[in-house]
């Protein structure tokens, strides 16, 4: 799952309500978003991660990971076995 688009569109949105604030909103704004970028990722995989907990519970004994692979997350779903 790449989180680069989540990230951008966050950013855009923030500086389109900048924008109604006028120029000296808008350059506070753009100095503002780039740091953003490693925070906004922590909480989207905290939220990723937590999610993977609530559908684990609910897929018992089945469960769900989350894996990060470089700077994106994946999901790794482990199904019950069935019993014959």
């Amino acid at each position: 799952m790449e989180l680069h688009r989540y990230v951008e569109e966050l950013r855009q949105e923030l500086l389109v309500a900048a924008a109604a604030g006028g120029d000296e909103a808008t350059r506070l704004a753009e100095r503002l978003v780039a740091p953003l970028d490693a925070s906004v990722r922590l909480v989207l995989l905290d939220a990723l991660t937590t999610a993977a907990g609530e559908i684990t519970s609910e897929l018992a004994p089945g469960s769900v990971e989350l894996r990060l692979r470089g700077r994106d997350p994946e999901f790794v779903v482990t199904p019950a076995i069935e019993e014959h």
